[in-house]
């Protein structure tokens, strides 16, 4: 019984110590997801195949462009599925890794753009990267929180199993009835 009260305690402590609720959270990824698709039409927009074959830029923006869409996708996908487990810090990591490999391919197609097309187009990249930054930033805190609140829940269910295992090497050997009297 004491063990499930030290879980219940800690599961208390560690929303007055900060750690977002699944409500917040979900907000935060929608934004992270609504930012992201911003990205969308501006990344359509662009036009590396003609840089290639008109400008003599690098064919790796073809596939970076290839990629950034793809990675696009996989960002909504890993968004929606936190969104269902919130408290997963796996998904979360996954989640934010994703987030990062978009925001390096939208980069290097930025600076493409810069070179290779219109001002303009590498300005709004730009500017849409730099708009997901704080949101993305909150959301690392929130993976970091998440850590440390799940490993303190693994410390306090170590030491709550420690403790069990002392009380049962404690306790006698239990008495067999002798059914041969």
């Amino acid at each position: 019984m004491l063990g499930a009260f030290a879980l219940a305690c800690a599961a208390q402590q560690q929303q007055t110590a900060g750690l977002e609720t699944p409500w917040d959270v979900r907000t935060t990824l929608a934004n992270l997801t609504k930012n992201a698709s911003d990205l969308k039409p501006v990344l359509d927009s662009l036009t590396p195949q003609q840089w290639y074959e008109k400008k003599g830029a690098a064919s790796t923006y073809i596939l970076q462009l290839q990629t950034a869409q793809q990675q696009l996708r996989d960002v909504a996908a890993a968004n929606a599925q936190l969104s269902q487990q919130t408290e997963n810090l796996p998904l979360a990591l996954d989640d934010y890794f994703r987030m990062e490999a978009l925001e390096f391919t939208a980069r290097s197609l930025e600076e493409g753009a810069r070179k290779y097309a219109d001002r303009a187009t590498a300005d709004k990249l730009a500017e849409l990267i730099a708009r997901n930054f704080s949101n993305r930033e909150h959301f690392r805190e929130y993976i970091r929180d998440l850590a440390t609140s799940t490993e303190q829940n693994f410390k306090i269910a170590d030491q709550e199993a420690q403790r069990c295992r002392g009380m049962i090497s404690k306790e006698p050997p239990a008495r067999t009835r002798n059914s041969h009297k």
